[in-house]
Order: structure tokens, then sequence, then C-alpha cells
């Protein structure tokens, strides 16, 4: 905050006349700015419920000067300033030094009658470069008109950082009357908020302290609970903090070690974000029917993310079934991080510019709440529509999930088995090349069911090796070419053994004797 009201300071020394803010909390940083400069400018706000109102006694003066240009008594101004066009036609009487603060600005840009406030917004310029008066306008984030985007500056009020939200714990325990907390606490407490604004922070850990049960500290649980709340409502984007047992899986030791390696590091992940069947979200970007663009900055902005924020992540290939997904959502969970969820066709709205918005809130989101130690696993079914130029950001490689062995098959039937109710010596059907998923999916519709595991995986289960072999062996000759990182042992995958094609039947030719 500090940084961006000094940044503030300057652009008024240099008599900068449009300036937009992006802010989650644009209360804050209004009454930042108000406080800041200490009641000697004056300052002025609007809002399309308000109008104009002063902020302090000098802007109250400054609105009274334009009700004299207007003529009109200071109780008509509320309502002949709720148009934006009518507002900012007006603001350019505002006088000498003023600073107008205009809410939820980016609302009111892009109407179909927006024209009028754009080009009334622009005279401003001029006028206020003149003699040093601000126009700044506040939005969660901006996409500003073509008019406007070469003539305005735009600045950024990050989310609090890890001091600021610490500082945030100890108010509350400071505020409720209670014992200092020790830093270490402070600091999980903080995790449990990190992401956030700093008022829906202060908010949710006060919440959570009024929801633990004796009443004498911040309730952790809660506080991620309401953490993720709050991501819920960022179009595209889910938190889980609970999942599947990493030691429940079979056939991914080697995976399994090198991610969880990650952990022992110097800058172990905060964040893991799960990304599933990347190849449908960006295969095709030549065309697959999305002309708006959505897609292409989509694209753009992964490239962006995982490049400058030094985000690390994995590419995850392999055959339908054999732990992709289980994977991404149980790794986190392993060493105590958040997992997001990130569906990129949640993110596109038929609202012109809603789509840009929502994928920049996302991001804004993982960035807040994971800062550069974000590991980005995405799992692919179809690895050759990807671009090159995308595959290159996951340094930390591409992995292949094969079949399991028949060691490692016989190791997962009793997590299954014990999951859903069935004696662990049920009889089993023959499991030959069989994916995890289809041993889940065995044992699970046999509860349902009431049938037995041998009935179900006999009538009921076509493993995909049956219903698509060509596409497991393209998959695995892919995968043994372009020497992809093996899942279950060391190195580069190796191809178990060609198929074998069925013989040709002999071709009889009769020859003519000379």
């Amino acid at each position: 905050m500090q940084a961006l009201l000094d940044h503030l300071a300057a652009a008024r020394d240099v008599s900068t006349p449009l300036l937009v803010i992006t802010t989650p909390d644009q209360p804050a940083i209004a009454a930042a700015i108000a406080e800041h400069l200490n009641g000697s400018t004056p300052i002025v706000t609007w809002d399309r419920s308000r109008g104009f109102a002063g902020r302090n006694d000098k802007g109250r003066e400054a609105i009274g000067v334009v009700c004299r240009q207007e003529k009109i008594s200071p109780d008509q101004m509320p309502m002949a300033s709720a148009d934006p066009a009518n507002a900012f036609r007006m603001a350019i009487q505002f006088p000498k030094g003023t600073i107008l603060i205009a809410f939820s600005l980016n609302r009111f840009l892009h109407e179909a009658n927006a024209g009028e406030a754009v080009q009334a917004i622009l005279n401003l310029r001029d006028a206020y470069k003149s003699d040093q008066r601000t126009f700044i306008g506040l939005s969660p984030d901006f996409e500003l008109p073509s008019e406007l985007r070469h003539d305005t500056i735009v600045m950024d009020d990050p989310l609090p950082d890890e001091d600021h939200y610490s500082l945030i714990v100890r108010d509350i325990y400071e505020q409720a009357d209670l014992p200092k907390p020790p830093g270490e606490f402070v600091s999980k407490a903080a995790l449990s908020v990190r992401g956030l604004s700093a008022f829906e922070a202060e908010q949710s850990l006060a919440m959570a302290l009024a929801l633990s049960p004796k009443g004498d500290g911040i309730d952790l649980t809660e506080a991620w609970a309401l953490k993720r709340a709050a991501v819920a409502k960022i179009k595209g984007l889910t938190m889980t903090l609970t999942g599947p047992d990493v030691r429940d899986l079979r056939g991914l030791d080697q995976i399994i070690k090198r991610l969880s390696s990650l952990w022992q590091g110097p800058q172990p992940p905060l964040l893991v974000v799960r990304v599933d069947e990347i190849d449908k979200s960006f295969g095709g970007l030549s065309g697959a029917g999305d002309n708006t663009g959505v897609t292409q900055y989509q694209h753009q902005q992964f490239l962006t993310q995982l490049e400058d924020n030094g985000w690390i992540g994995a590419i995850l290939v392999g055959i339908r079934g054999s732990g992709k997904t289980i994977l991404t959502q149980s790794i986190g969970v392993a060493h105590g991080a958040p997992t997001i969820a990130m569906d990129t066709g949640a993110m596109k709205a038929s609202k012109l510019g809603a789509s840009e918005e929502y994928i920049r809130d996302s991001f804004r989101t993982i960035h807040s709440i994971g800062g550069r130690r974000v590991l980005v696993l995405a799992t692919c079914n179809k690895l050759d529509v990807l671009p090159a130029e995308l595959l290159r950001r996951f340094k930390l490689g591409i992995y292949y999930f094969d079949l399991m062995t028949p060691e490692e098959r016989a190791s997962l039937w009793p997590v299954y088995l014990k999951k859903y109710g069935h004696p662990l010596d049920s009889p089993r059907p023959d499991d030959t090349d069989w994916t995890g998923a289809e041993i889940r999916n065995c044992c699970e519709i046999a509860y349902l069911e009431k049938s037995t595991i041998a009935e179900v995986g006999r009538d009921s289960i076509v493993p995909v090796t049956r219903s698509d072999p060509r596409g497991v062996e393209a998959l695995r000759a892919q995968a043994d070419a372009c020497g992809f990182l093996s899942v279950s042992y060391p190195g580069t995958y190796r191809r178990p053994g060609l198929a074998v094609a069925a013989p040709m039947q002999g071709r009889r030719i009769n020859r003519k004797e000379s």
C-alpha cells in the first residue's frame, strides 16, 4: 500500500491527470489516499449511487464550486451527478488541485452508451494537467477503451504481503483482549487468509475466532473453509484442502518421489494448481471454433504467468484412468498445500471483455496465494495438439502414465475393496491390463449394485486396452520415441514391447508356364 501511495504522490508531483488503480478493496484505497494527504487537498469521490461526495472539508467546498457553476443546490447534486457522463462533464469545473476518485469505473466504460462518459473523461486530461488536478478510477480490473488507453496511467494495489497478514492476525487477538499468539501460529493463520484482500482477511479471521468452540483463538479449520469459499467466487477456480491419500496410489513411485522432493527444497510450493485435459483448452489454437480471441488470450496468460512468476510444472500424459488426475488431487494434500482446480472453460463469457477479466482475476488470485511458489500440474490426452512454446514452460518435463504391472494391480485391489466395504479375500476377475480407475470402478459398481467383484468385472468393465487398443499403442509409441519421463521408474519411458500384428495370410500366385 505504501509503495502505491508513493507512486501516487510522484504522479501528482508531475501533474499526471488520468490514473486508474486496480484494487480488490476500493473503499480501503480511497481511505488510504485521503489519510495520506491529511486533509490538505480537496478530495471528491463519485459512485453511481451517491454521485459526488466530499471526502474532506475541502472536497465539500469543491462540490460547492460546481454547484454554483451549474446553478443547482447541494441537495440536488447527488441526483445530478449520478449519471457517469453528466458527472464527468461537470468534473472539469472542480477547482485547482482537486482529486476525483471514481468507484467501480470499469463497469461503466463498456456499456452500450458509454461513449459520452469516455469522452468526458478524456476532456479532463489537458485541463487537469494544467493545474495539478487528478482523476483516479478504481476497479478490481480494468480494460480501458481505446480512447483512454494511451492517456491513462495504470497502477496496481497489490494484496497484502505476509507481514501485513500477520499484523491483521495480531490485531484480531488484541481487539478480542486475548493473549498474544505465538509466532508460529501467526504464520499459520496468515497463510490461511493469504490471497484475500485486507478487509476480507480481517472478516474471515474474525469469524474464525467467533466460530472457535472455546472462543480462545482463531480456528484455523474455519479460516481455511472461509478462504475456500472466497476462492470459489472467482470464475473457474475451486480450492480443495482434502483429497485421496497419495500412499494409496500404485505405479507412480517415481513421479511421487520427484514432486515430493520439491517440499524438501528451499522454496516448497505453497499451492498446487491442477488443470485437467489442458489439450482441450489450448489444442488447435489456429482455429477450433473460437474466433473471439479468448483462447489465445488464455494461452498468452499461461505463458506469461509461468515464465514471469517462475512457476514450475509438469505435463502428465497417459492412458485414460492411469492415475493422472488422482495424482493432481493428492500430492498437495500429502504436503499440507491447498490445491486449486482451474477450469478454463468456466472463465469464458458472452459479455465483451468479461472472459479476459475472469482470466486475469484467476491468475491474480493464484499469484496472491502462492506467490512464486506455485506447482502447476496439467493432465493431457493428446500432446501433439499443444503449442511447443507452452510445453517448454513446464520445467519439470512431460511424464507418461502407463499400465500398472501385475504386482501393482494386486496391491491396489485391497485399497478399493476396503474403501467400498468388500471382503479383502473377495474372488477377483481377470484384471489383465486394467487401469487403476477400472479397478476402482469395479469395486464401486459392485457396492452400488450389491453384486460381487467377479460378476461386475466380467459383465461391466471393458478395459481401455480393449476399447481403444490403437490409442494405447500410439501413446506408448509416442512416449518412447519422444523420451517422456516415466512415472514408475527413473529416466525416460521404455516401451514394454512392440505390439504384434496379426500375420498376413499367404497369397497364392499362379504363374504361366513359358
